[in-house]
């Protein structure tokens, strides 16, 4: 439920103006920027009423489908455009940002009231080296592509032939990692886990699952066409001088479609509740990179797409993410995080935004 005083009741009229305009096909420039504000409202409610359905789900299924659908405005945006480096463009954005930028102001906020922070290292551990399999995947075909595609005709085809066998791979890891996290070890994660009551056999609790649930249906349905109205209009807006196709896809998007949860992650940090704001930050990276990558390469395989996603990203942004990981999980291995350490993440930011 939404409250008197959340900052994004103030965006909220921004869903009927672009979703009208974009009906109607007038002022491409106001339907980009309308539809672009409605994302941030959606996405907060589509976070909110995801969390309250999966604890009616209980541990393992409101586990699975938060996971999935935690993402589901960055997944729809990114389906949703006819070019595979956008799509590639929004997901390192929005990896990026949650990885180093996210942690780095959770760090130093959480240092204005505590000189130091104590969180529970096996989320954050766990979650830091399965971004490290993630970014290897990315790395290795940027390699190959650089070293062998330059000589060999033959190897685009081999890319996306080894792109899509190492997405179903990691699909599957991240579906044993939701059963690792929500079943055989989800005493290890007690801290992070959902501590409201849940009862399967109340039929209260059903009726208010099935309420729920067409209304997250209906939150997606809106933001899948916001996402619409948003992609349709969005060379009128960077054939300009103005904002270039790299800024909306690397920085504008990703701050859309994950800037509500940027936002209660740093807060959760401010009340001293680290290991809740490094469930939405490094939690975040971790489902792009585990389930979103890899199902929009598949998506793109099974739509035939005449421009293929493969695993091959940027050079240069794939290796920001690969370093930025382990420097995250350095930081968490001690279970402690203090203002220093979120500087180095910021400074480390900045570096990466620069050379991109």
């Amino acid at each position: 439920m939404l409250t008197p005083g959340s900052y994004s009741n103030l965006l909220l009229i921004f869903i009927p103006l672009g979703i009208t305009y974009g009906v109607q096909n007038r002022a491409p420039e106001l339907i980009f920027w309308f539809n672009l504000l409605a994302i941030i409202p959606l996405s907060k409610l589509n976070l909110r009423k995801l969390r309250r359905l999966s604890c009616m789900l209980g541990p393992l299924g409101g586990g699975f489908l938060h996971a999935i659908l935690d993402n589901a405005p960055l997944l729809i945006v990114s389906i949703q455009q006819g070019a595979a480096h956008i799509a590639q463009s929004c997901v390192l954005g929005s990896v990026l940002a949650n990885l180093l930028l996210v942690v780095g102001w959770c760090f130093l906020v959480g240092s204005i009231r505590h000189s130091e922070m104590i969180f529970n290292t096996t989320f954050a551990s766990t979650a830091s080296s399965l971004m490290i399999v993630a970014s290897t995947s990315l790395v290795v075909p940027s390699a190959i592509s650089e070293v062998q595609c330059r000589t060999d005709a033959d190897c685009e085809d081999d890319l996306v032939r080894m792109s899509r066998s190492v997405s179903i791979a990691l699909l599957f890891l991240f579906v044993i990692y939701q059963h690792y996290r929500w079943r055989s070890h989800r005493w290890l994660f007690l801290e992070t886990a959902p501590s409201e009551p849940y009862n399967e056999h109340a039929i209260s609790h059903i009726f208010l699952g099935i309420v729920e649930g067409l209304l997250l249906i209906s939150v997606l349905g809106l933001s899948s066409l916001s996402a619409y109205f948003l992609l349709r209009t969005l060379s009128s807006v960077t054939d300009s001088d103005f904002i270039s196709g790299k800024t909306v896809s690397f920085v504008l998007l990703p701050l859309a479609t994950d800037g509500p949860a940027r936002v209660e992650a740093i807060v959760a940090a401010y009340r001293n509740s680290m290991t809740t704001a490094l469930e939405f930050a490094i939690g975040r990276s971790m489902n792009a990179a585990l389930f979103i990558t890899p199902t929009l390469v598949l998506f793109s395989w099974a739509a035939q797409s005449n421009d293929p996603m493969t695993l091959h990203f940027p050079t240069l942004e794939t290796i920001s993410i690969f370093l930025g990981t382990l420097l995250v999980a350095e930081l968490c291995r001690d279970g402690k995080s203090n203002y220093l350490e979120g500087a180095m993440c910021l400074v480390t930011i900045q570096g990466k935004d620069h050379n991109a």
